[in-house]
């Protein structure tokens, strides 16, 4: 699969078979400028402005929004409810985690993941080869909490997201908190681009954390 980062906690994965999934479009309100996307499949996490902005996208797509199990030809989407917050959503709503699965590689998009899920989710995603986790705190996730977030997963590849850039106009902090916190358990890439490409054969021995740049 290909992945490319467009910034903040949206991300455009691109299957072998072409099929095209975008994670989280956002709108003009955070900083980065929304762009114009093809994809067959858009999937949202929650409802808020800079995860669900659909304005931008370009042709017929699958909308995917809510927990549960979506089979197509050959992968699957599952997501599963957590909280965008430490008091089960009360202060922020819920948050969907979705789990792609294509012939053995399995991607998790933790969405504005804000406390640790619960042991089930932990037991259906434990393990995936990548993670798309926020680091940035203040709304989700702060370095400390992703960290052990990571642990309990295990993934191969961890790529951050929802953190403090040049582009961006929230508060939240930038990714270096998360690298310092992880530097002593897992390598660190800095891509110094916005795409990469990923299968099996690819993967490290070593979990490793890919900081990529955005579009």
């Amino acid at each position: 699969m290909k992945i490319d980062c467009l910034g903040h906690s949206c991300f455009k994965v691109t299957l072998k078979n072409g099929v095209r999934i975008l994670f989280d479009p956002y709108d003009d309100n955070i900083g980065y400028k929304p762009s114009e996307v093809e994809a067959d499949i858009v999937v949202v996490s929650h409802a808020h402005y800079d995860h669900n902005n659909l304005a931008h996208i370009i042709g017929e797509y699958t909308l995917v929004n809510k927990p549960g199990k979506y089979n197509f030809d050959d992968f699957s989407i599952e997501g599963f409810k957590t909280f965008h917050d430490c008091e089960k959503g009360a202060l922020r709503g819920e948050n969907t985690v979705f789990l792609v699965t294509v012939k053995g590689l399995r991607l998790c998009h933790m969405g504005d993941l804000g406390c640790m899920p619960d042991d089930d989710v932990i037991n259906n995603i434990k393990g995936t080869e990548i993670l798309m986790i926020p680091v940035g705190g203040n709304y989700t996730l702060d370095a400390e909490h992703a960290l052990k977030v990571c642990e309990a997963i295990s993934p191969n590849i961890i790529i951050p997201m929802h953190f403090k850039t040049p582009a961006s106009v929230l508060d939240i902090a930038p990714v270096y908190d998360f690298l310092e916190a992880a530097r002593s358990e897992y390598d660190v890439s800095h891509l110094g681009k916005c795409s990469f490409t990923v299968d099996k054969s690819s993967l490290k021995k070593r979990t490793r954390i890919m900081v990529m740049e955005y579009l």
